[in-house]
């Protein structure tokens, strides 16, 4: 894939790295508190959430249903859950729990970092937990996939009013509906769902549109979420960062195929 530009302020409101790997069965909460403090004072914001379902991309038959995005499992009898630190700064947040492990960068009031500089963030700190692991005797990590999402903010009212309006800005997925203002009906909603094989059978990139609202903010906005995950099966050459890189060129590819060029020319490459 080709290398794809680098703007000055792109529409990424939020980042995920992350892989996922087999049980670590002797993780226990302590753990959890233990490699907390390996983080240093920076990560200062505990919290506890529940477990995310396990996900795999398989290509032994064809998939004809939509992304099921991230799947919550609630399990109260299990420990431990997922145990997420944030970092001081606001704008990054750790995810750990027995079978995966994820680094969020959100926007807030800086600008997006780049993916270079927080896939170095993310493998640096997975190394370190890969190492607090077998220091501790809890195990092996195998890995099994990996996973990466952006999630795209376009707010109403700088590039789009209604929903119809939304070929607009993503000319690349949707198509302009037919007149209905003769029928007394007015679009209010509209989301839709598309997956892509990434050849030849390397993983998937999973795309979403629909209206929602980041964080705190009382604004709507279109959300556009890209997921590209794929398999890191036991006896493949692929890495978990020669995944990540995949992913993150396919999505960002993607991306820029389907969003207007008027407006990734104010993002300032």
């Amino acid at each position: 894939m080709n290398i794809t530009p680098t703007f000055l302020k792109p529409p990424v409101a939020e980042l995920v790295l992350g892989t996922q790997f087999s049980p670590i069965t002797k993780l226990t909460a302590g753990h959890f508190g233990l490699f907390w403090k390996e983080l240093g004072p920076d990560w200062n914001d505990p919290s506890d959430g529940p477990i995310i379902e396990d996900e795999f991309e398989t290509f032994d038959h064809q998939r004809w249903i939509g992304p099921k995005g991230v799947q919550i499992r609630i399990e109260p009898s299990r420990a431990p859950g997922r145990f997420l630190i944030g970092h001081q700064g606001k704008d990054r947040l750790i995810q750990m729990q027995a079978t995966r492990f994820h680094l969020n960068w959100k926007k807030g009031d800086g600008f997006y970092p780049s993916y270079k500089k927080l896939i170095a963030e993310f493998e640096q700190t997975f190394e370190k937990f890969c190492t607090f692991i077998q220091a501790n005797n809890l195990g092996k990590v195998i890995l099994n996939q990996w996973e990466i999402t952006y999630i795209d903010s376009f707010p109403k009212d700088e590039h789009w009013s209604t929903p119809a309006d939304w070929p607009k800005v993503l000319p690349g997925l949707f198509a302009p509906l037919w007149p209905t203002d003769d029928l007394g009906l007015a679009l209010e909603n509209r989301a839709a769902e598309w997956s892509y094989e990434i050849e030849a059978k390397r993983g998937r990139l999973h795309i979403a549109a629909q209206v929602g609202r980041l964080g705190s903010s009382k604004n709507d906005s279109l959300l556009l979420h890209m997921t590209a995950r794929g398999p890191i099966e036991k006896g493949s050459t692929e890495t978990l960062r020669q995944g990540l890189d995949l992913g993150h060129e396919a999505a960002v590819g993607f991306f820029l195929r389907i969003v207007d060029r008027k407006i990734q020319s104010q993002w300032g490459e």
